[in-house]
């Protein structure tokens, strides 16, 4: 199945001015990474001091997940605290937007901002079975098409690399940001045949849960205006991987409505993914004390980012 076009057919994200504003080094990441001392203690701090303001009463958080985020479960609401100096805002932002969507899982209150973390506080959900890639390939179709327009931030791809490059040797951070630069560029020069549009950013069965009324995306920190092509390489790459397989990509792609598979800018969003993958890896191995001897095969790949 090809890609389908739609009225939107033709654009490409971002422009060229916007490229030189994300390459700005004042620009503010809006979801920065934790240091390696947050976690889930202040996590907690986080929530008892957001208890005073919250609408909601919230008893016996247990633990969940504590990554670049502590996730908590208080009864039948879920508490996600971010690090200090998350933007509140950008959060409330796509809260914001995406008021009264029936394909999203929305926070029940405005975030609040301690100091300690930035709390919010979404219904906790319970599948009462798996979601596949089918319902997760119609599910991301319908949320395309009812946030067409939505007033969300710009996609701000490889942010975080930014900051994380200070604390690496000269030539790694060079080669890293000269890599984020080349691939923003080609960004700006990207034909986007399903256009310009609103989308989650990080698609997987994961990220989806059923509720009464069918299934809804969960995880909306990455939503964004973007080539709406994005969304899809995910499935497209663990396609590639052999991580599902074509009896399932396919039922995605036909679930969605396009394949991006023969697209020839998918490359460019891609090796963005990839990128951003290696940000991640440095962050979670300084995190976690363990040497960076991967690094130097990652410099020698991304001296050539395309």
């Amino acid at each position: 199945m090809a890609l389908t076009l739609d009225a939107r057919a033709g654009s490409a994200a971002p422009a060229a001015a916007d490229v030189l504003d994300l390459l700005s080094p004042t620009r503010r990441d809006a979801l920065p990474l934790p240091t390696t001392s947050w976690g889930l203690p202040e996590a907690r701090e986080a929530l008892a001091e957001a208890q005073l303001v919250l609408p909601v009463t919230l008893r016996r958080p247990r633990l969940v997940s504590a990554l670049t985020t502590v996730v908590l479960r208080a009864g039948q609401h879920a508490v996600k605290v971010y690090p200090p100096g998350t933007d509140a805002d950008h959060l409330a932002q796509i809260t914001a937007a995406l008021d009264g969507t029936s394909t999203a899982l929305l926070p029940v209150c405005e975030p609040v901002v301690t100091s300690s973390g930035v709390v919010s506080v979404s219904p906790w959900l319970t599948s009462t079975r798996p979601v596949g890639w089918r319902d997760t390939g119609a599910l991301l179709r319908s949320f395309h098409d009812a946030h067409a327009d939505a007033d969300v931030p710009a996609w701000d791809p490889l942010r975080r690399l930014v900051a994380l490059a200070v604390d690496l040797p000269d030539d790694a951070a060079a080669v890293l940001l000269d890599a984020r630069v080349a691939l923003l560029e080609a960004l700006s020069r990207l034909h986007s045949p399903l256009g310009v549009g609103v989308v989650h950013g990080d698609v997987s069965p994961s990220n989806v849960m059923r509720r009464l009324g069918g299934p809804v995306l969960i995880d909306l920190d990455f939503v964004a205006r973007a080539p709406r092509e994005y969304d899809l390489t995910s499935a497209a790459r663990r396609f590639v991987a052999g991580e599902i397989d074509a009896p399932t990509y396919h039922g995605f792609c036909a679930a969605y409505g396009a394949d991006v598979l023969p697209w020839e800018g998918r490359v460019v969003l891609d090796r963005i993914a990839e990128l951003g993958g290696v940000a991640f890896r440095i962050w979670d191995d300084t995190r976690r004390g363990a040497p960076l001897e991967w690094l130097d095969d990652a410099v020698r790949e991304w001296r050539t980012p395309l």
